[in-house]
């Protein structure tokens, strides 16, 4: 099957960033239970096949976070429907099953991957909620980069910022770009939040360690770029046919999504009130969880 380069085959033209789409993705896998089991988490390789296929019909361009820095600074003009794919965590079967299917494409990502490099398995994984995998040795991630993909940190050791004290907080914000820039020889700017928990403090350290971007998952604007530091994404779960894909990146989704979540937090806080328990920090990132699951 011979598709035109997403990257290649088409002019680039003047576009508006806050029309980029950024789409997030786990697992692409070839087990058919792994899909069912854990829809959120994993995909099944056809199933992605079919997505990509998607996004060429209806014209969209696949870009990168340094595409957009190179707009930013005035090097290079945006294509009329961007979307950035981003990949979490540096799974073994990123390498081994989505980025063939994507350089079939003419497409290129961005994958998160941790940098500490002595973790072989998905050890933050729990059965009950997805089986721990193998993840991409440093020749696999050189060789997505060497392709054009860009390499972004998912922290040191995948642990929940929020939680740490502040100089373990640094340690997996700064430390891990330090030894995935040793690794490709080249900077590396984006970064995506474990869990999707981030708040002021580690969105601040992103910036004093050098990070232009932060990813979230379901928490920021829903505007692309409003907060640079914490890039709205929008899950694409297994099962999402022809019309689910059309509504994550046709529709405002983002604004609608947003809206949803943010109205789950004003209840969740009025409840709070209600029980005198007290007003709560409106970003429960497992609220954003539930309400994608339900779009």
């Amino acid at each position: 099957m011979n598709h035109k380069g997403a990257t290649n085959g088409r002019s680039l033209s003047e576009g508006n960033p806050q029309k980029i789409r950024v789409l997030m993705y786990h697992r692409i896998v070839d087990a058919i239970g792994l899909s069912i089991g854990y829809p959120r988490q994993c995909l099944h390789v056809n199933e992605f096949r079919r997505h990509l296929t998607f996004l060429e019909r209806w014209g969209f361009t696949a870009i990168t976070f340094e595409d957009y820095r190179l707009f930013q600074a005035g090097e290079l003009n945006l294509p009329k429907k961007p979307v950035i794919l981003t990949f979490d965590d540096g799974y073994q079967d990123t390498y081994e099953l989505a980025f063939p299917v994507l350089r079939e494409f003419g497409m290129r990502a961005v994958v998160f991957v941790v940098g500490d490099r002595g973790l072989k398995e998905s050890v933050w994984d729990q059965p009950a909620i997805l089986p721990t995998a193998p993840l991409m040795t440093g020749e696999q991630i050189l060789e997505l980069h060497r392709a054009g993909f860009e390499i972004g940190s998912h922290s040191l050791t995948h642990e929940r910022l929020p939680s740490l004290s502040r100089e373990k907080a640094w340690e997996e914000i700064s430390r891990s770009r330090e030894l995935l820039e040793i690794l490709l020889n080249a900077p590396v700017l984006s970064f995506a939040f474990p869990y999707g928990e981030s708040n002021e403090t580690t969105k601040k350290m992103l910036l004093d360690a050098g990070y232009t971007i932060g990813c979230a998952t379901y928490t920021g604007p829903p505007t692309f770029g409003s907060d640079p530091f914490e890039i709205r994404r929008t899950l694409v779960p297994s099962a999402t046919e022809t019309f689910g894909m059309g509504v994550r990146t046709l529709l405002p989704f983002g604004y609608y999504s947003w809206l949803r979540w943010k109205a789950k937090v004003v209840f969740t806080n009025a409840r709070m009130m209600a029980s005198g328990d007290g007003e709560v920090e409106a970003e429960p990132v497992l609220e954003g969880v539930n309400l994608a699951e339900k779009s």
